[in-house]
Formats: C-alpha cells, structure tokens, sequence
C-alpha cells in the first residue's frame, strides 16, 4: 500500500534482496532506516530461502556497535507480490537478478544489483532516470561477481563490519540522491 508523506510525495519503496535475507539484505534494510528513516522511503529485505530466520548473532553485535538493533529482524522469502510493491529492487548480488526474473519475470525491470545503481547513478539522478537506463538488459549478464557484495556469513565479525561499511557507501551513492531527488 503505497502513502504520501507530509509534502505530498507518494513514497518511495526499495526492496533489499540477498540470498537468505539473514546478513546484507536485512543489514541494508536497517542501516538505510536508521540513516534516512522512512518519511520518504519505506525499506523492506527478503531472500531466497525459507522465512523466519535470524541474523546471525555476530551480526547483531556488529550492528549494535553502530547503533542498530538486527534482534527483530526475521528472514523474509520473496514472492511476486513484494517484488511488485517495490518501486526498486537492489541486490547484493549478481546472480540475484537471475533468480529473481526466473520466479517473476516483469521485476527485471525495476531490478538491478546494488553496486550497479551506485555505478549508474549520476548527480540528480532520478528514479526514472535510474531505470530508464536498465531497458534491454539480458539477465545473463549477470553470470560474473562483477556487481556482489561479499557474503559474509559465518565469516567473523571482521566480514560482518566490511560488509556493513561497503553497504553504507553504497547507500551513500543510491539512496541517498533518489531520496534528495524527490522532496
């Protein structure tokens, strides 16, 4: 369900996806709430995996350290209607814009991995602009690692805290002008 914030601008909504949704889907999820709240952008995650499952405990505490609680969270498993509800999808990887056009096929083109919106993105960029860019893509271009953001579970909380600074930059270069773009 879509609302309009206090200016009278319909929300914008991202869609986080990563593999199982326990460590850089919902760590994009929570860092970009916790920077940019959600009077302008409603953020959700999911993945490909089965729901209900926590993020891994040194997760939570590398979370902590910057001030957020990952405690709630639980894994999401994406469907067709939260792909359509999403104004953009980012994944973390790839490979993720494969499986994502296998379940529902209309999403790959309001899906494009996370590091190639921040490598699209130019100053002013507007949403529409951003996916204006993604027409007559072939999902097959995403065999490589070209665009992934490192996997780090069950890595160390060293993983854990580059993942969430890699993240955070990333946020930086795609979130934070599609939201200035629109007020």
């Amino acid at each position: 369900m879509s609302t309009t914030n206090l200016r009278g601008v319909r929300e914008l909504r991202i869609l986080f996806v990563c593999t199982a949704n326990i460590c850089r889907s919902p760590t994009a999820e929570l860092l970009a709430r916790y920077r940019f709240g959600e009077d302008d952008a409603l953020f959700r995650s999911a993945g490909f995996m089965r729901s209900d499952k926590e993020m891994p405990d040194d997760l939570q505490e590398v979370l902590r350290e910057n001030r957020i609680d990952g405690s709630p969270h639980r894994s999401n498993r994406i469907d067709a209607d939260t792909m359509n509800a999403a104004d953009l999808i980012l994944t973390m990887e790839g490979r993720h814009i494969q499986e994502l056009t296998v379940e529902h096929p209309p999403a790959l083109a309001h899906a494009l991995p996370l590091r190639e919106a921040a490598d699209r993105m130019h100053n002013g960029q507007s949403l529409e602009g951003l996916l204006g860019q993604l027409e007559d893509r072939d999902p097959r271009e995403y065999l490589s690692t070209k665009w992934d953001v490192d996997d780090p579970y069950k890595r160390g909380k060293k993983r854990y805290r580059k993942m969430l600074g890699e993240v955070d930059k990333l946020l930086d270069q795609v979130v934070a002008p599609l939201i200035a773009n629109r007020s």
